[in-house]
């Protein structure tokens, strides 16, 4: 008789949050159940128990493993010093790729945590999206510093509006992937937030006269 092999607390985990997005991915959060993932990782339900409390603490390990694989496909476009509306761009494109990847998982595992009355779930939701806004206002708040983006925009309501556009791209875009494809609509959506904020053609002038006095050594 074959004897089963015990694995270890991390490893079973990681086969853990495996089975839960194949779950979420075929059926949504409602098809998230210890009995469903029992079954796609081939153990009993106490056999899961052992390693995890709850569908909940599932939850908490998906938010978990989002956080970092996310953080670590957007990594190459935040630590870049190139003009902010192209690290921006950059940072859009990786995302939607590693929404694509994932089958858009991330998203609504996010969107789902808000649901939770499991305080750690709605905590490690919000502080995820907290994160990311975060890190798009740091990188628009720099390009104001350097004059590549307007100082009229609001480093805070910009980084909303750019997670918004890419939650409604991809909401669409897993309703109905063949007439809302992602990545065309990505591209769209991001040739209208760049100009919000580029500079006005007046703006760019005066800052073009004032970048020339500045180096002409005019006023000093």
């Amino acid at each position: 008789m074959a004897t089963r092999t015990r694995l270890d607390h991390q490893t079973r985990q990681h086969q853990i949050v495996e089975a839960a997005r194949d779950l979420i991915a075929s059926g949504g959060v409602d098809a998230l159940t210890i009995r469903g993932i029992a079954s796609k990782v081939g153990v009993t339900e106490a056999a899961i128990y052992r390693h995890v409390a709850s569908k909940e603490e599932v939850i908490l390990l998906l938010i978990q493993e989002v956080e970092e694989s996310l953080f670590q496909a957007i990594s190459r476009a935040t630590r870049s010093d190139r003009h902010a509306l192209e690290r921006l761009e950059h940072m859009l494109q990786l995302h939607v790729s590693y929404v694509e990847l994932r089958q858009g998982i991330s998203f609504v595992v996010i969107a789902q945590a808000a649901q939770f009355e499991e305080p750690r779930v709605r905590s490690a939701g919000r502080r995820l999206v907290e994160k990311y806004l975060s890190l798009v206002a740091e990188i628009i708040s720099q390009g104001i510093e350097r004059d590549e983006i307007d100082e009229t925009v609001m480093p805070d309501a910009a980084a909303m509006i750019f997670f918004g556009m890419i939650q409604s791209a991809v909401t669409r875009w897993l309703f109905d992937p063949s007439t809302h494809p992602l990545g065309e609509n990505a591209v769209s959506m991001w040739k209208l937030f760049r100009t919000s904020l580029e500079f006005s053609d007046e703006d760019a002038d005066l800052h073009a006269n004032e970048n020339a006095a500045s180096d002409n050594g005019v006023g000093s």
